[in-house]
């Protein structure tokens, strides 16, 4: 199975991100945004720490993805990979490795303004997590 696959929503763009555990699932929702925002290779020149509590798993969800995009956006970063450190009742702490984005190496994709809670889902089922999350651009 796909870690995450993009869905079209109207003017948006969404993803469905899978895992086997809730730390599988925050990861390839994090890998499916960073596919949205540029295409081809980041570096992993340097990391970033991140960390964000939520009333649920829905909201987690939105929440560590929107932590993502402000810190892409107020450090002129793009991200290629993230390890989540630790994941729990409504709180997660990771990693992002990423490099600042150099328009000459990187070819931007969208530019995603936000997480949205529109149709967000966190859920579990037989064969692990499945998540939804629509993104503004």
């Amino acid at each position: 199975m796909k870690p995450f696959r993009e869905i079209d929503y109207s003017s948006d763009i969404g993803i469905e991100a899978f895992g086997g555990d809730l730390a599988d699932l925050f990861r390839n929702a994090a890998l499916g945004l960073f596919g949205l925002q540029v295409r081809g290779a980041v570096g992993a020149s340097g990391t970033r720490s991140i960390a964000v509590r939520s009333s649920s798993f829905e909201n987690l969800l939105v929440d560590w993805l929107s932590a993502i995009i402000t810190s892409a956006a107020s450090h002129g970063e793009l991200y290629r990979d993230v390890t989540v450190e630790s994941i729990g009742e409504y709180f997660i702490e990771g990693t992002l490795q990423g490099e600042p984005i150099d328009s000459a190496k990187h070819e931007l994709r969208f530019e995603v303004k936000a997480a949205t809670y529109h149709g967000v889902f966190v859920r579990k089922d037989k064969r692990g997590y499945a998540a939804r999350v629509i993104f503004d651009l």
